[in-house]
């Protein structure tokens, strides 16, 4: 939503009447003695206003931003520069100077300036997106230059050797207009939905000025006073240029998140102007004879050929991207934002409340008796429940607001509008649910409870984005436990009175867990388990995957789930690791001895990746087991992040040199999948079970698992499908190329000792 001071407003508005004014002015006084003055002087006083604009926004920007538009504003004062000197001439009743002039120059240092300001245009996701943009830039002018120069050769009937050196001038910054042109329509199609109107404005005055230069490029009499017509399209280019100043907004810094995908279009609009110079070069310089045209005609369809064949590689990779990032960033479930995408979008709005006291409130809902529906009607049925409470709630929501699943059956919506404004959402959306939602031909009643928390006014201290979401969480949580509403708006006394007794006693048992845990650790008293992983096209067992599991002795067996986070937040996961490592490299050791080299994977925490004393932990323990390195295989768990990646990349090369294999552990569940692809070396992507559970029956969950096998494929990596449960689901994989499977549906977790029993799945065998 766009925020106006007075200031800003008051300049806006004085340059629309200025505009205006100036208009009926110049075709008032046509014919008359001043009317050769007024368009000098118009033209300067809108040329003004659109450099101190400029300027304006350069100074309430920051970083990138700022410069982008600093340089852009260079390019006006340029502009403005040869505005003034054109009404000098005019004041002085000297007639326009037909040669080369400081004039001429100066109308060209403004596209050049803002072709040049693309380098410096921030994008969160792309640190290289601004090169890319300049390059775009220059493919598009060079193209468009060869055409208008063309049509302008055979418009005027002039040789190569008498074209002026201004017309020359004025068709490369016409060139350089359009490719502006369409430089800030990929920008726009890239902005966020609230910074769209600046780039939008600035791409209406490149075409209004462009226009303008097309008019005044097909008038033979160069040197004349231009008519009332081009003027006006130069003032009200500039006039355009004040409004994108105006409504320029600060940017965010490149790495606080994600900004909008690439379009199809972004990618194809490029290379429309260097077709359309093939092509009327092409016919311009045709050659007469017969030979030299059949020779010249299969080069024009060489490099069209190829061309069009460079597009379809760059859709198709555009494409494969597209759906991996949708992974990374989408529930698999509903397609609403994951929790990774709502705490980026989070920090982002935290960071404008605190530096532009923008408004932010969050709205956490829950689906009442949820566990009853799983309970009784089934996961299937619940899944179902979830994707059309999150469809409801979304077709309910605000477009710029972000929905998103956090686990099980919560929802968060991001609302950055006042404390009232999201209050008001609340209770709209609590009104949406009176109609029952129908699933699988049953109207089931549905009813939400909801938490409302607002950052304040008036900070005392930073705001903290987790905190937030905490409130609303606590506000939802007192909604749901017997409140005479569904609706609660945090206070700070909720904290205090709810449920202090239980959290005193679940922390004296998380203590006594904790003490048990690491005396468990201290003694080798966990347990390793170790599950097949099968090939797809032998069938045969291709390696195993080690699993601790912890006996406990009172709450019996435990999954990792259930203690890993205190061993991650208490700092034990060394002492974990090494366990692991040394037990699982003893067990394949026994199976190598007796003949039976089975390759073991094991888990490792992200952050060890950054300790350069890894590789020689891990080769110490291989050494006193006499074991291969290419036995063994490191599994990168995908959701905690790697903040060193180049100490990180350094560590896995070692370790790749030594024969080790590195492998992404739940591929698409954490922070950074497709940076791990990019930064890191890696030979096998396991993809994690949320993607593919559901690709028998959900066209978007196996859209991105087959990407990602292509994927996966093109860079030369190895794909492995964790929780594969039925012979129908492998079929599909084994389609799109899957290299291996592994789930209880093929072999459960065994003890050391029956892995050498496991026999080949006779179900792959006989394909």
């Amino acid at each position: 939503m766009l925020s106006l001071t007075r200031t800003r407003l008051a300049v806006g508005v004085l340059a629309t009447v200025g505009l205006v004014a100036f208009t009926v002015l110049l075709l008032a006084q046509r014919g008359s003695s001043d009317h050769a003055v007024i368009g000098p002087i118009g033209s300067l006083v809108m040329s003004v206003f659109a450099n101190a604009c400029a300027a304006g926004a350069a100074r309430s920007s920051r970083g990138r931003q700022r410069l982008a538009w600093i340089v852009l504003a260079i390019g006006v004062g340029g502009w403005t520069a040869s505005n003034a000197l054109w009404c000098y001439v005019s004041l002085g009743g000297i007639a326009p100077i037909s040669n080369l002039s400081v004039a001429n120059l100066g109308y060209v240092v403004f596209p050049i300036c803002a072709l040049a300001a693309a380098v410096a245009i921030p994008s969160r996701d792309d640190s290289r997106f601004g090169i890319g943009l300049l390059l775009d830039g220059i493919l598009i002018a060079a193209s468009l230059l060869i055409v208008l120069a063309i049509l302008a050769r055979g418009h005027a009937g002039q040789t190569a050797q008498t074209v002026s050196v201004p017309r020359m001038l004025l068709i490369t910054a016409t060139a350089v207009y359009f490719a502006l042109v369409v430089m800030s329509f990929i920008l726009v199609r890239k902005a966020e939905p609230g910074r769209k109107l600046s780039a939008t404005l600035l791409a209406m005055g490149y075409v209004v000025i462009a226009t303008a230069g097309v008019i005044v490029i097909c008038d033979n009499h160069l040197y004349r006073v231009p008519n009332d017509l081009i003027i006006l399209g130069w003032a009200g280019g500039m006039y355009l240029v004040t409004l994108s100043g105006i409504a320029s907004r600060p940017g965010p810094d490149l790495d606080l998140g994600f900004s909008q995908p690439s379009s199809r279009a972004s990618l194809w609009l490029p290379y429309l102007p260097v077709f359309l110079a093939i092509v009327v070069g092409a016919v311009h310089f045709w050659p007469a004879s017969g030979s030299e045209s059949f020779i010249f005609g299969a080069c024009v369809v060489l490099v069209l050929t190829t061309l069009a064949r460079h597009l379809l590689l760059l859709d198709r990779k555009r494409r494969l991207l597209a759906a991996v990032s949708d992974a990374a960033l989408k529930d698999p479930v509903t397609g609403l934002a994951n929790q990774r995408l709502f705490d980026d979008r989070l920090a982002h709005a935290a960071r404008l409340h605190v530096h532009h006291a923008v408004p932010v409130s969050i709205l956490m809902v829950s689906v009442d008796d949820f566990k009853l529906v799983n309970e009784t009607l089934g996961y299937a049925v619940g899944d179902d429940l979830l994707r059309s409470v999150g469809e409801r709630i979304q077709a309910n929501i605000p477009a710029r607001d972000t929905v998103a699943r956090m686990t099980g059956d919560e929802f968060a919506i991001l609302i950055e509008e006042r404390p009232e404004v999201a209050m008001h959402v609340a209770e709209e959306l609590d009104q949406a649910f009176d109609e029952p939602l129908t699933i699988n031909d049953q109207r089931l009643d549905v009813r939400l409870s909801i938490g409302v928390a607002s950052a304040p006014a008036q900070l005392i201290a930073p705001l903290k984005p987790d905190q937030l979401l905490r409130q609303a969480a606590t506000a939802r949580q007192c909604a749901q436990s017997g409140s005479s509403t569904n609706i609660r708006i945090f206070t700070p006394d909720m904290d205090l009175g709810l449920d202090a007794g239980e959290a005193y006693d679940d922390g004296i048992a998380r203590l006594q867990l904790l003490g048990e845990l690491r005396r468990a650790i201290e003694d080798g008293l966990l347990n390793l388990l170790y599950q097949p992983k099968f090939g797809m096209m032998t069938g045969s067992v291709c390696g195993v995957e080690a699993l601790v599991r912890w006996q406990h002795p009172k709450f019996g067996p435990l999954e990792p789930s259930e203690f890993l986070p205190l061993v991650r937040a208490h700092g034990l996961m060394d002492a974990l690791t090494d366990l692991v490592l040394s037990r699982a490299v003893a067990d394949a050791s026994v199976w190598y001895a007796a003949g039976i080299p089975i390759p073991i994977a094991v888990n490792f925490w992200a952050p060890t990746l950054e300790e350069d004393t890894l590789p020689d932990r891990i080769m110490s323990v291989l050494d006193a087991h006499g074991m291969s390195p290419s036995l063994l295989t490191i599994e990168i768990t995908e959701d905690l992040v790697v903040a060193d990646l180049p100490k990180a990349r350094t560590v896995l090369n070692q370790l790749r040199e030594a024969g080790i294999r590195v492998a992404i552990d739940d591929f698409g569940s954490g922070y950074a999948t497709l940076t791990y692809l990019r930064e890191l070396p890696i030979d096998d992507v396991k993809l994690d079970r949320q993607f593919v559970a559901p690709i028998l029956h959900d066209e978007r969950a196996a859209t991105i698992a087959r990407s990602v096998i292509e994927l996966a494929t093109e860079f030369g990596i190895a794909s492995v499908a964790e929780g594969v449960e039925d012979w129908e689901t492998a079929q599909e994989l084994r389609s799109y190329g899957c290299d291996a499977v592994q789930g209880n549906f093929f072999c459960r977790p065994l003890p050391a000792d029956e892995i050498p029993h496991v026999l080949p799945s006779a179900s792959l065998m006989a394909r």
